[in-house]
């Protein structure tokens, strides 16, 4: 009997060693701490509230940001990461969207993971060419002050924010914005200041995060010299032999040359005196020989300029003007 119960004594001890063994293997198993950190999902919204996934490759969440629309300067992603791991900047606090924004994942047994944005705009080329407002004497090119200069293309981005165009000094590469009058994805209507000095030009166009610089360039004048009608009803309707009288106007009119004026019953054209010119002025002169009477028709005549031919402009006065003793 006792050698029975000293073997069964014998026998059970080692198997009571060998359960809790196994018990304290298993419980220790059970609490190894998590390796993992890999971000597993990264996703923002874009301009239109639409969900932008990124491209998760090794370290970078790669950004596909869709064509057309503004970059803006932060984003607020939602990112999922692995089990147990934790991400700091935390999923759903705003983050400068730069490439050099950082997550960096921490596993749950201290290992850590760092990612960089990857910005990618999906945006066409830009195309770009003028089509209107630039025209040819001599063979040189050349756009007028105060006129339209139109640009033609693809790819353009319609939004005042996003698409600048500038004038290029081609002597000092200073650039000049211009103020854009219309624009849509394939044209871009600009103004020309009468300010802007006269020079030889190029146009640059930015539209989103391309840019266009033109090869063609142009000089910009001020054009031929032009009396406009509001201009002349500024000259009084009854003047005498001898009086004077100062035209003002924007378009270099005191290159004007030749001043003449046609009496209705004569039908005969007689000259005006230039008696004074100044930049934007043109002082006339009635001479003291000139025959009285009424007066319907103008006619003036300008020189030659660096784009333009000399030439001669008549019309009508709106009032017939009286000269008189």
């Amino acid at each position: 009997m006792n050698t029975i119960y000293k073997r069964f004594s014998v026998s059970s001890y080692y198997l009571l060693v060998l359960c809790l063994f196994s018990i304290f293997g298993a419980c220790k198993k059970e609490y190894v701490d998590y390796p993992y950190a890999d971000i597993l999902s990264f996703t923002v919204k874009d301009a239109n509230g639409e969900p932008v996934k990124a491209v998760i490759d090794e370290k970078k969440l790669i950004i596909y940001w869709p064509s057309g629309q503004a970059v803006p300067d932060h984003i607020t992603p939602n990112i999922v990461v692995s089990e147990r791991a934790s991400i700091s900047p935390a999923s759903g606090q705003r983050v400068a969207f730069e490439e050099t924004t950082r997550f960096v994942v921490t596993a749950q047994n201290g290992t850590t993971k760092a990612y960089l944005i990857k910005k990618v705009i999906n945006q066409p080329l830009l195309k770009a060419d003028i089509t209107g407002g630039v025209f040819v004497y001599n063979f040189k090119n050349f756009a007028i002050k105060g006129k339209n200069i139109i640009i033609s293309g693809d790819n353009i981005i319609a939004d005042k924010n996003q698409t600048k165009v500038y004038l290029v000094n081609t002597a000092n590469n200073t650039e000049t914005p211009l103020t854009i009058l219309t624009l849509t994805p394939i044209a871009i209507n600009v103004s020309l200041d009468t300010a802007i000095p006269d020079g030889i030009y190029k146009l640059k166009i930015i539209s989103g995060l391309r840019t266009v610089l033109l090869e063609r360039t142009f000089g910009i004048t001020a054009g031929a010299p032009f009396i406009s009608f509001p201009e002349l009803a500024t000259i009084k309707t009854t003047l005498k032999l001898g009086e004077a009288f100062t035209l003002n106007g924007v378009n270099r009119i005191e290159l004007i040359n030749k001043f003449s004026i046609r009496h209705v019953a004569g039908k005969q054209f007689y000259d005006l005196t230039i008696k004074e010119v100044k930049p934007g002025q043109l002082t006339l002169k009635v001479p003291e020989n000139l025959p009285v009477g009424q007066y319907d028709l103008f006619i003036y005549d300008y020189p030659a300029g660096e784009y333009y031919a000399a030439g001669r402009i008549s019309d009508y006065f709106d009032d017939a003007i009286t000269i008189t003793n």
